[in-house]
């Protein structure tokens, strides 16, 4: 998926690093191992509207707790949950500690198509930082180039607090 989701960019004409490191799961072991300034550490969750089968990829940054209530609200919805595993492979091609936006380049559009929730700060952040879905790798990106990103997949973006 690493050469996947660089092949994508390079197309694109966007600038970016690739970091390579030991496997991380969690954001704070991201933090301490992938160290960059100006840069935003994410934490990315694939959730559930619980009374339906809509969903969404949010993106936090990875110190603010992921209040379901609250992001289903962005949404319409009532509350979240995060999503089965069966459900991340099926609908991006990951699993659990492996999900970011770049994930996107793995959905069936025709099926369905996952709006993405970000929260204020990482929208607002100098660059951003993620997983090439693979959590062996890191994606150091300028705002504007993440920007150009969603722009090219034609992706819906709520902004959330």
């Amino acid at each position: 998926m690493i050469k996947k989701v660089t092949d994508y960019l390079d197309g694109l004409g966007v600038n970016y690093k690739l970091i390579r490191h030991e496997a991380v799961v969690t954001t704070e072991e991201s933090r301490k191992i992938i160290f960059v300034d100006n840069c935003m550490s994410c934490k990315s969750l694939y959730v559930k509207d619980k009374k339906s089968d809509n969903f969404y990829l949010a993106v936090l940054p990875f110190d603010v707790r992921a209040d379901m209530r609250g992001l289903a609200s962005y949404a319409g919805c009532a509350k979240f949950e995060f999503a089965a595993e069966q459900k991340l492979a099926e609908d991006l091609g990951v699993h659990r500690g492996s999900v970011s936006p770049f994930a996107y380049l793995n959905e069936d559009k025709s099926r369905y198509s996952a709006p993405l929730l970000i929260h204020k700060d990482v929208w607002n952040a100098q660059n951003v930082k993620f997983h090439p879905c693979d959590n062996t790798a890191t994606v150091v990106l300028s705002l504007n180039d993440f920007k150009k990103f969603l722009k090219s997949i034609d992706k819906q973006v709520i902004i959330v607090e």
